[in-house]
Parts: C-alpha cells; structure tokens; sequence
C-alpha cells in the first residue's frame, strides 16, 4: 500500500477515537431524562472531558517528539471508546467522572501520535492528509450518536456498552500496523532533522498567537455540539432521541467542512479560509438564537457547522507549520488543549441554562463567535508564503 494511502488508516482511527467525545453529548438529554442529573452535572461531564484532554494532550504531544511509541495509538483509541462505554451502567455521579477521564486521557494518548503520523505520510499536500485525518475526528461525530442513541433505544442506558466495538476493533488493527507506523515516524523525523541543519526555525510567537485563536473558535464549537441538544430539547420541545440526534446533523456538515478545508487551503492559503470560516459562522449563530422555527434552526446549524469546521484542518497545518521541529506537540495543543478547551466553558453555560435557559445560552454562544471573529487580527502569517515573499523581493 502507498504510503499516501496510511492516511486514510489514521482518517479511521481518529474515527473510532473521537467517538466518545460525540457520544458523550448525545448522552447529555438521555441522562437529564433518565437520571435527573441537572444541566450543570452534565456540562461538568463534558468539561471535565474537555479538561483532561485539554491538560494532559501537549504533554502526550512533547513525548511523541522525543521518542516514537507509535504503540500508544492503539491503547488510546481502547481507553477512549471502553471508558465512555460503562457510564450507561454506573449510577454514581463520581464513577460516571472517572469513566470520563480514563476516556479523555485515551483521546489525549491518541491524538499527537496520529496527527504527527498524518504529517508524515500527507506529502507535499499537507492540508488534504490533514483533511483526510480530522475528518475521521468529524464523522465520529455521526457514528457516535448514532450508535448512542441505537444502543440506548434498544437497551436502555446499558446500551451505552455498544460504543466499546470500534474501539476494541481499531486498536488491534493499529497494533499490528505499529512497525510499519515506526517506520514512516523514523523517516519523518529524518527529515526533520535535515532541515534543522539546514536552518529551519520554529516561529512560537506565531504559533501561541494561533493556538489563542483556536481556543476561542473551539469555544463556539464546544457550545455548538454541547448545547445544541439541550436547546432543541427545552427551547425547540423536541424529543429526547431526536435532541440527541441533532449532534449527528453537526458531525455530517463538520464532516464535509474538514474534508473540503484542507483542500481548499492547499491551493488559496491557510489564512484566508480560517478568516472565511469564522466570520461566516456569526450571522448563522445569531439566526439560530432568535428563531425558534426547527427548520430554520436545522439550516442555520448547519451553515454555523460547516463554517467553524472548515477551520479545523487548515489550523492544525498552520500550527506544524509555524513550528516544523515539534510537529507532536502541535499537534497535542492545536488538536489538544486548543480544541478542547472550548469545553472548559460548558459548566458555567450549563449553570446559566439552569438558571436563566437555553435561549440565553444560545445568545451567549453568538458572542463567543463574535470573540472569535475579532481574534483573527492576531492571525500569524503562513511561513512558506511568507517566504515565497521574501524570495519574489529579492
């Protein structure tokens, strides 16, 4: 098999790996109804979720730069999906946290390994392999809810057990193909080298200035997939089964968006269609928050979707590309503490969903797009067009 071809094995292992993140929300209006858990215990779910991933990601990322344990791909992709798996059994609030963090610190183990490994084997075209890995993380998005909603419809909150499946099935898979893993993580390192002693620098000022920016988005992002279901289940009176499914109509225009973005910006510039993305996503949050027609709603979802999703991919290049000699621990804090620190934000939202209801919340979520739009004039500039100016002057 070409060794372009890999990407789509890691497209599938971001996959099974991010399918207890998904199926974690779609749970929330199961567990609201069934247990009577509060908004608040449920957002702290999934904050503390977001802040595992968040903390422990670079850390994991750092480790993936010094020495290649390509083996951890494997056991984190097992953590993540059987930790998510058991809490439809547990009825203790504090053994339902503990199945989240052991699933969090899986997703955590999972993510630099893969996303250094997506670099490697993407070329020249580092935005389309890119694509090709965070659209596996957005279509999990589908299959974790749908499995959720599946499982827990035919067997009650047991059902939960079905979401262990891919995820015992993909890390045996990974495990057998981690030699050939080593062997593409060597060659990449290789080349890395090389260009270190050719004089390639790391930008950090740059790259801290593009992790703020992915903070924010992922805030909006968070809010969108985490507070959605709830909407359409307080504010919209939808059922507990079609709220949870909502997630999925998330996932499949995200899905799309991160296929697309990557591709997109390999030809026009990571800058322009992060700066598309994010100013396109106010106007549809901001529809979506007034009006209470479900169709309506339904369209602008995915308009909001489509235009924060295709940021994902073109945000994660940009980060390896201001700091080409630490592609892992990019990758841990664009994928990481990035990404999933939008989520540290769900309690206080779930807190103001108790007390003031989702119609505020959604309100609120505008101004974090708004954040998030005005953030990008601390936009780095891409080094390689920086560079291709700076030959064309001379």
């Amino acid at each position: 098999m070409k060794k372009e071809y890999y990407s789509y094995i890691m497209m599938l292992g971001h996959l099974c790996a991010d399918i207890s993140a998904f199926a974690m929300m779609a749970m929330l209006p199961f567990l609201v109804s069934y247990t009577g858990l509060s908004y608040t215990s449920v957002s702290f779910l999934v904050f503390l979720m977001s802040l595992v991933n968040a903390v422990t990601q670079p850390f994991f990322g750092a480790m993936a730069d010094k020495k290649n344990r390509m083996w951890l791909m494997s056991l984190g992709v097992f953590l993540s999906g059987c930790g998510v798996s058991v809490i439809g059994w547990l009825d203790n609030y504090y053994l339902m946290m503990a199945a989240v963090v052991i699933s969090s610190l899986g997703g955590a183990i999972y993510h630099p390994d893969a996303g250094r490994m997506a670099n490697y084997v993407a070329g020249k075209t580092k935005g389309k392999g890119v694509s090709n890995f965070s659209f596996g993380g957005n279509l999990s998005g589908f299959v974790g809810p749908s499995l959720t909603v599946f499982g827990i419809s035919v067997f009650g909150l047991h059902g939960t057990l079905i979401l262990a499946v891919p995820a015992l099935i993909m890390s045996v898979w990974l495990l057998i193909l981690t030699p050939k893993f080593k062997q593409f993580a060597e060659e990449g390192q290789k080349e890395i080298s090389n260009a270190v002693s050719r004089g390639q620098n790391d930008d950090w000022g740059g790259f801290l200035r593009l992790a703020g920016i992915a903070m924010v988005r992922s805030a909006a992002m968070f809010s969108l997939t985490t507070f959605i279901p709830l909407f359409w289940l307080s504010e919209l009176q939808q059922t507990e089964e079609v709220s949870g499914m909502i997630t999925t109509l998330i996932a499949i225009s995200g899905a799309a968006a991160t296929l697309i973005g990557g591709r997109i910006a390999d030809r026009v510039g990571f800058n322009k269609v992060i700066l598309v993305g994010m100013l396109a996503a106010v106007p549809s949050m901001a529809i979506m928050a007034y009006t209470r027609s479900v169709t309506l709603s339904a369209i602008m979802l995915v308009l909001a979707s489509l235009a924060l999703y295709l940021t994902y991919s073109p945000t994660v290049v940009l980060g390896q590309k201001l700091v080409p000699n630490h592609i892992g621990f990019a990758s841990g804090i664009t994928m990481g503490l990035a990404s999933s620190a939008g989520g540290i934000v769900s309690p206080i939202l779930g807190r103001i969903g108790d007390n003031s209801g989702m119609g505020v919340v959604l309100w609120i979520m505008v101004g974090i797009s708004v954040l998030a739009a005005i953030s990008l004039c601390l936009m780095p500039q891409d080094p390689d067009r920086r560079k291709k100016k700076n030959a064309a002057a001379v």
